[in-house]
Parts: structure tokens; C-alpha cells; sequence
């Protein structure tokens, strides 16, 4: 059953286009992220979500970002006259929890890792 949300945020052809782009099959991706091909199957096909986890490595075998994979969804805006110099996320409070949660996770995960290269 595929959830509905306010935006109906879909990356699965997103996914798909950068595998074959990569020429792999679900086959060979399965094996690589260590999953089933059926589950690659319903990520492309916007039945499942995945992992914060699983779409990282996919990204990163895709030579993609998340960026690539949220970005049709996701604007930032320019703040730079505001008191507040951060940027906010534009339909990020209209998301349901389950996206803000990934969003967040994306973020806090890059920002750890910037920290890590900092050091």
C-alpha cells in the first residue's frame, strides 16, 4: 500500500534512472547494498521508502547526492537580509512526520560528517 502525503514526494524514478545510467541491474545493486532485488524493485517504484541508511549507499553508488534525490521537492530560501541567517526549507512543515524525520536525518548525518572532516 503506497502512502499518500501532502506532496506525494516520489525519488523512485530518481533512483532508477541513476542504476540504469550506472548500467546495474536491481540484481547487481541488491548485492552491493545488501538487500533484496525486490526491495530495490519497490524503491523505484515508490512502494517502500527505504532507509536513511540504504539511500546513502545508494546515492553513493550511484555517484548521486541526496540532493539529487530530494531536490525537485526541496528550495531553500535566501534569508540573507533576515536576523536569522538560516535558511529554512521550503514545505518542510506541510512534509509528514515520517519525511521531516528523513530530512533530519539526512542533514544531522552531513553534518557530522563535516565536523569529522573539520578535525
Amino acid at each position: 500500500m503506497r502512502r499518500k502525503n501532502k506532496f506525494n514526494i516520489e525519488i523512485g524514478s530518481v533512483l532508477q534512472n541513476a542504476r540504469i545510467a550506472k548500467k546495474l541491474t536491481q540484481e547487481e545493486v541488491a548485492e552491493q547494498v545488501d538487500c533484496s532485488s525486490r526491495y530495490i524493485g519497490q524503491l523505484e517504484t515508490n512502494r517502500t521508502l527505504g532507509s536513511i541508511d540504504l539511500l546513502i549507499e545508494l546515492c553513493n553508488l550511484y555517484d548521486i547526492t541526496l540532493n539529487d534525490l530530494y531536490g525537485v521537492y526541496l528550495k531553500a530560501i535566501d534569508l540573507s537580509n533576515a536576523n536569522d541567517k538560516c535558511p529554512n526549507i521550503v514545505g518542510y512543515n506541510e512534509l509528514s512526520s515520517e519525511y521531516r524525520s528523513i530530512i533530519d536525518n539526512n542533514i544531522n548525518f552531513l553534518n557530522t560528517l563535516q565536523n569529522k572532516k573539520k578535525k
